[in-house]
């Protein structure tokens, strides 16, 4: 933790007396849904009767691929702005990213009396959660033309879960003779025996490349952020399964005498299974940003940003660096492309900035808005789900950020 410290404060040395110093605390809670809404959540969450008409409800409100991600970061960063951009962040970071169909809620809601002589379709089925720290150092150069900066992460992993079912069926026969079952999954739990918050279970690197430049009258805007990755400590779990399996029922002789040969004799014993302790490679979520500022002559509108949003996190490490590499991890992060276009306003108490997108996690319309008010100290509060904060039990998302910043 030492050197750390030591590599984050070196520069500080190189500030000069004209340069500008600006710290920024940070704050960030994400809720998005493509289909589960608030009364679903409320209802797991905190329990209460849950009626057959709500499970339907639930099942039919989403896409056949349901989407959750949560998302909860505190950070602080440090720049100094002169002809060069030095400084250094950290964030705490918490995410949580699932995918699962509509088939697995019939399964988990309704069980598979209602389904016989049905496939049920449990593939693409994924969820991943991560704990970790961010130490991150800036370098950017200003130029009259250009701004370009980079940014070099040192990660320390916490915890790290993930349960990934790319291929994966339920066979219920007429009056549930047998069930046939196929599923190939793959698990990785970070070591179980220290659960404190500060555990480090593993360590990883990420970088960030971002350009500003101005095009006639346009100004663009190009970044990646966050690409990275965490190799974690070889206690780790890893657990591989490849199986087919019919089941027929168990017939008891003697309800006394119930132990694991009846059930390896009626077939519930997996075909090839693999269980280890090793270090394994996860991703963290990359961010790739595309946008375009201007001015109109619009009295409402007079000036704009409009850009895309993708995001890339491949499932596994199971792939060289390749197009199907590339193009698995976009795939496989459960993010639409994010389109959006936003606007500011001036008024005589504080700034106003709304924007409008569509894509994300949601996949969905949303409705933004954020206060941004100038003084001793900058302060921005918004959200991205303005219209979900008013839909009830209906609401599908849930996000708050907030910033205060100083410059001296």
């Amino acid at each position: 933790m030492k050197k750390i410290l030591i590599i984050f404060c070196t520069p500080l040395l190189l500030f000069s007396q004209e340069s500008k110093h600006t710290v920024t605390w940070n704050s960030n809670f994400l809720f998005e849904s493509n289909g589960l809404d608030r009364s679903f959540l409320n209802s797991m969450l905190y329990g209460g009767h849950i009626t057959g008409s709500m499970k339907t409800e639930w099942i039919n409100a989403g896409d056949n691929d349901n989407v959750i991600y949560s998302e909860i970061s505190n950070g602080f960063t440090y720049i100094n702005t002169n002809k060069r951009n030095i400084g250094f962040s950290f964030s705490d970071r918490n995410i949580l990213n699932a995918s699962f169909t509509d088939d697995l809620l019939r399964i988990g809601f309704e069980g598979n009396f209602n389904h016989q002589d049905k496939t049920l379709d449990i593939s693409n089925t994924s969820i991943r959660a991560d704990r970790f720290q961010q130490y991150k150092i800036i370098y950017g150069v200003n130029r009259k033309s250009i701004n370009m900066n980079l940014g070099f992460s040192y990660l320390v992993g916490n915890h790290h879960l993930s349960y990934i079912i790319q291929k994966g069926s339920v066979y219920t026969a007429p009056f549930g003779t047998y069930l046939d079952i196929e599923y190939d999954m793959h698990a990785f739990v970070t070591d179980t025996s220290d659960l404190s918050l500060s555990a480090n279970n593993g360590n990883g690197l990420a970088i960030d490349f971002s350009t500003d430049f101005s095009y006639k009258e346009y100004d663009i805007h190009l970044s990646v952020t966050d690409l990275g990755f965490i190799m974690w400590k070889a206690s780790s779990i890893t657990l591989a399964t490849d199986s087919a399996f019919k089941f027929q029922g168990i017939e008891v002789d003697d309800i006394f005498n119930f132990n694991d040969s009846v059930i390896e004799a009626n077939n519930l014993i997996d075909d090839v299974s693999k269980t280890n302790t090793s270090s394994f490679k996860s991703y963290i979520p990359a961010t790739i940003h595309l946008s375009v500022s201007g001015e109109t002559e619009y009295k409402y509108l007079k000036t704009y940003t409009a850009g895309i949003v993708a995001k890339w996190q491949p499932y596994m490490d199971n792939e060289p660096l390749s197009f199907a590499k590339i193009n698995q991890g976009f795939n496989e992060s459960n993010f639409s492309p994010l389109y959006y276009i936003n606007s500011f306003f001036n008024t005589k108490y504080c700034d106003v900035i709304p924007s409008l997108s569509y894509g994300g996690y949601s996949k969905d319309g949303n409705i933004g808005v954020a206060l941004s008010k100038e003084g001793k100290y900058k302060l921005l509060l918004g959200t991205h789900h303005l219209e979900d904060i008013l839909s009830g039990d209906d609401a599908k998302a849930v996000s708050v950020y907030f910033s205060v910043a100083r410059q001296f």
